[in-house]
């Protein structure tokens, strides 16, 4: 099946995609709280993953304490793949209804440990190179997320992120006429290990710079 497309697999998630998607067209991300069900959520945290590495203390404009790992979707394991269609093929769905485009398919997983009491990482952007959506899985532990809306000067929005919840972020080319990702963060005083999945448009792997 092309990626994205119609699923082949029974759908796992619990989401209302139409008001994620109607919250992604208003301010630029949506919070999808416990929408991956616990098993699932074992099977992820269980998934094999290249061993982790130290992150950079500071990466363009961003400042992080955490450890990293990475894989392209198409070598990660069936459940990580599966969890990327749905979510992109339930995305592109909810879209049509507003006449928008495909949501592109996710290429790459990450995953980042922030250990407790100074895992963190600072107010950003996810760079202009992520197309479509970005989607943040928190599978171990809580911590704070924070997202500041659009248009700039908009107050911080912030809640105790936990295992099962899933983090929208607009990408770029898909819902906003602003098209960027909207400015987040995570901790400090975080223990906890997520899985991001983006659509990097430069092809899977390749580098991309941070913006401001």
């Amino acid at each position: 099946m092309s990626r994205g497309g119609p699923l082949t697999h029974q759908r796992q998630l619990r989401a209302d995609w139409n008001s994620a998607t109607d919250a992604v067209l208003a301010r630029g991300w949506a919070r999808l709280t416990e929408a991956v069900p616990d098993g699932l959520v074992s099977r992820l945290v269980d998934t094999p993953r290249p061993e982790w590495h130290e992150l950079p203390e500071e990466e363009g404009v961003v400042r992080q304490h955490g450890l990293g790992s990475f894989l392209p979707v198409v070598e990660a394991a069936e459940t990580v793949r599966n969890l990327a269609d749905e979510i992109a093929a339930s995305l592109t769905g909810a879209g049509a209804v507003h006449g928008l485009p495909r949501v592109p398919a996710f290429d790459e997983a990450s995953w980042t440990w922030y250990p407790e009491g100074h895992g963190h990482i600072t107010a950003h952007r996810d760079p202009p190179a992520c197309g479509g959506v970005i989607a943040v899985v928190t599978l171990i532990g809580s911590a704070p997320f924070r997202v500041w809306d659009e248009p700039e000067g908009s107050p911080l929005v912030e809640w105790s992120t936990g295992a099962g919840d899933v983090v929208v972020l607009q990408g770029r080319g898909w819902s906003r006429s602003q098209d960027r990702c909207p400015r987040h963060g995570v901790g400090p005083r975080s223990g906890v290990m997520i899985m991001t999945l983006r659509h990097n448009t430069r092809g899977a792997g390749n580098g991309y710079d941070f913006g401001s």
